[in-house]
């Protein structure tokens, strides 16, 4: 098999190529680095053993560039250039590894003697007819195809027409010639490390040998999720013998400190005072309201909640206002009878409405024409292989309805696929154009009344009868709202009196038994890891619910096990309290700082070793697994596997489970494996048959060794950076400099 193998010590990287026999040395890169990193003191982790100084690595610079390309792009699209919070946190990761990415290819490129000569810049990279891949060309690849005269209009003007000065020629480098030599160089690198692995001739042949080996087999699986825990003792010494077994696993060594900590989420209401004090701010827009003459922009400015509208640069936030017709259900029913009475003009509310404060204008009113039909639905979409049938079906009850249309009710309750309609007999009362689908409107507005028939649409057939059409009323509504806030003497008041109240009561006994006793949920953390939040995890803001609430991540990292949290808001109206269950440090495999992490495992070997102790010697000598079967009552599961694969059912996305399938592999036709135990459960396993045909022909095996060549061709593409960072020992310390004894 080809393999890149990769060997760190101080004095360098080397990184094996099977096929070209290339050899790539890292050398030393102390002395080098010295260019990067300074005497200060505000150290934001570890670059090859050496220490990564903020200022002179130009941390700082590299965020506020990013930052600022984000905040124009946001106002190119129409935004007001302010940034979320996600996007500060993808700024943070964004700027460390792009660092981190061009240091270590400094180091490699150099070393390895990559370059980029002018003529491959001016002939390959900015070639016009036919540039070499990278992402300046991807800027004029449409659907698929290179728009070369895109490419060249845009080089007339940006290279081509610039203007014969120092300032235009330094900015031609540092902004196109420099970012494209150093891309080209990238990609050289990555093509080298990756033509440099062959698939060979032997590896694809027992590859496919192992494909070639069958088996069809029955098993009887018992997760280990579904025996409880009280089945078993895992005391002290279990836990240091299990421990003793496996501690020098990878899976154990954390590479940043973990916490894990129960917490409460406690919410109160606003007081009637605070929805009085709402209520009378709301009562002074009132008469403004009425008399504005612009109510889309008085919305825009005094409405909280906005809706959104299409522009040119994509939806927008314009108040809650809209240009349709009010069709109902945003409010209560009382509202909506209010709506209905009222004129052109009227102004309904204050009234409160879920945790706002509202009033309605009732700002346009006319004329139009409504339609009520009712219809039964078959849900059926073209090309479906039941869809000629559903034609059928639809047709069947068209024709039973023109012969009894008394019928339409118990047809609609027996056949309709629409769950807003059945309950009333298939009807829709009095709607407006423009509110279903185009096919369905059509009918509805241009068929006599009482006629019926059968439209197609997105949903599949409807059996349509058209009960009445009239001119009905609507009305345009523009809403204004405000969120009821808890004023702070809401919060003083509860916090004196709840929260305390439970920090005293679980300070002086158990939290969850407090929580409990006082009715709250109690929630786990899970591992919270001391990292920046990126696009897989919150990081050291713990659960989303949470509210990135720094000092939560405080209290978690600087605190001892037991350690409570006072109370701390974490919105207007929400606090949270806490206890700290579990700490694990960094780069620390002792058996006091992970044995907590190692614990599920242990459970899990401990119910293995339960259920072999107890049912072993019972099932020995029993050669039906139906038997067996009832003996666990436990349902018996078939598969067909073959030697390659990772898990019965061979599922990557499941864990792998080698001990079984090597087991499975080694049973004689109908013999009964013992008690197996696996990673994610216990198996008992009967080989029905096992089927080996090993020869295979000179073609396969070529075909295989190819695809073996590019399976690990694509594999070292996208896992040779991470090796590379971990090789020079990269250590992002940034957010533990923030939180830790902070």
């Amino acid at each position: 098999m080809a393999i890149i193998g990769k060997i760190r010590e101080k004095s360098g990287l080397l990184v094996t190529m099977v096929g070209l026999g290339l050899f790539l040395f890292i050398i030393p890169v102390n002395d080098l680095l010295q260019q990067f990193s300074g005497n200060g003191n505000s150290t934001l982790g570890l670059f090859d053993n050496s220490e990564i100084d903020a200022n002179d690595w130009k941390y700082f610079n590299r965020e506020n560039i990013t930052r600022n390309n984000l905040r124009i792009n946001n106002l190119n699209s129409g935004g007001n250039g302010s940034l979320t919070s996600d996007e500060e946190d993808q700024i943070k990761v964004n700027t460390w590894n792009q660092m981190i990415s061009d240091t270590i290819y400094y180091f490699e490129l150099n070393k390895v003697g990559i370059n980029v000569s002018a003529e491959e810049l001016n002939q390959g990279l900015l070639n016009g007819e036919n540039p070499l891949p990278s992402s300046l060309q991807k800027m004029f690849v449409t659907n698929g195809l290179y728009n070369k005269d895109s490419f060249n209009i845009w080089k007339t003007n940006r290279i081509i027409n610039l203007p014969d000065n120092p300032e235009s020629k330094r900015d031609l480098k540092n902004n196109i010639e420099d970012p494209l030599k150093n891309e080209r160089r990238i990609s050289k690198y990555t093509s080298m490390i990756k033509s440099g692995v062959l698939g060979t001739i032997q590896e694809a042949k027992r590859l496919t040998n192992e494909e070639k080996i069958t088996a069809s087999i029955e098993y009887i699986f018992i997760n280990y999720d579904e025996l409880d825990d009280s089945l078993i003792d895992l005391n002290q010494e279990e836990k240091k013998k299990f421990y003793a077994e496996h501690s020098n696993e990878k899976i154990w060594l954390q590479k940043q400190p973990l916490v894990s900590y129960d917490y409460s989420v406690i919410t109160f209401n606003p007081s009637y005072t605070d929805k009085a004090n709402y209520t009378s701010r709301m009562e002074l827009l009132k008469e403004d309201f009425k008399s504005s003459k612009n109510d889309s922009l008085f919305v825009a400015n005094y409405a909280e909640t906005p809706i959104m509208i299409p522009s040119q640069y994509g939806p927008r936030p314009s108040g809650n206002y809209s240009n349709q017709p009010y069709k109902g259900g945003k409010f209560s029913s009382f509202i909506d009878s209010k709506i209905n009475n009222a004129n052109k003009g009227d102004i309904i509310g204050p009234f409160v409405s879920g945790d706002k404060i509202q009033i309605v204008k009732i700002f346009e009113t006319g004329e139009e024409e409504q339609s009520k039909v009712r219809h039964i639905l078959i849900n059926s979409k073209e090309g479906d292989i039941n869809d000629t049938k559903n034609k059928k079906l639809a047709d069947s009850i068209l024709y039973a309805i023109r012969r009894d249309s008394s019928k339409f009710s118990s047809l609609v309750s027996k056949y309709s696929d629409d769950p807003g309609s059945v309950s009333n007999g298939g009807v829709y009362s009095w709607f407006p154009k423009g509110q279903m689908v185009p096919e369905f409107e059509e009918f509805s507005f241009n068929k006599k009344i009482g006629s019926s028939g059968v439209v197609r649409t997105n949903y599949g057939f409807h059996v349509i009868q058209v009960l009445g059409r009239k001119i009905g009323t609507f009305k345009k509504i523009a809403v204004v709202d405000e969120t009821i806030q808890v004023s702070k003497a809401t919060q003083n008041q509860f916090y004196d009196s709840a929260a305390l109240a439970f920090y005293y009561k679980a300070d002086s006994n158990d939290f969850s038994i407090a929580a409990d006793e006082l009715g709250y949920v109690v929630k786990s953390s899970g591992y919270v890891p001391l990292i920046y939040p990126n696009r897989r995890t919150a990081g050291l803001y713990g659960p989303n619910e949470l509210n990135r609430n720094l000092n939560i991540s405080r209290w978690a990292f600087n605190s001892d096990i037991g350690g409570l949290l006072e109370p701390e808001y974490i919105s207007n109206n929400q606090l949270v309290l806490a206890v700290l269950k579990e700490k694990v440090k960094a780069y620390d495999n002792s058996f006091e700082n992970i044995v907590s992490l190692m614990i599920p495992a242990m459970k899990n070997n401990l119910k293995a070793k339960y259920y072999i102790s107890k049912y072993s010697n019972e099932i020995l000598n029993i050669n039906s697994l139906d038997s067996i079967s009832k003996i666990l009552d436990k349902e018996i599961e078939s598969k067909f596997i073959k030697y390659s694969d990772v898990n019965i059912g061979n599922n990557n996305q499941e864990i792998a489970e080698p001990k079984v399938m090597a087991q499975i592999f080694s049973l004689t036709q109908n013999e009964i494996s013992p008690i197996i135990e696996g990673k994610k459960g216990i198996y008992i396993v009967k080989s029905q048959s096992v089927i080996n045909q090993p020869t295979v022909d000179e073609n396969s095996i070529i075909e295989k060794s190819n695809e073996l060549q590019k399976e690990i061709r694509n594999q070292i593409e996208q896992d040779y950076y991470p090796a590379l960072y971990n090789a020079y020992n990269v250590r992002d310390e940034r957010a533990r400099n923030m939180i830790i004894n902070n």
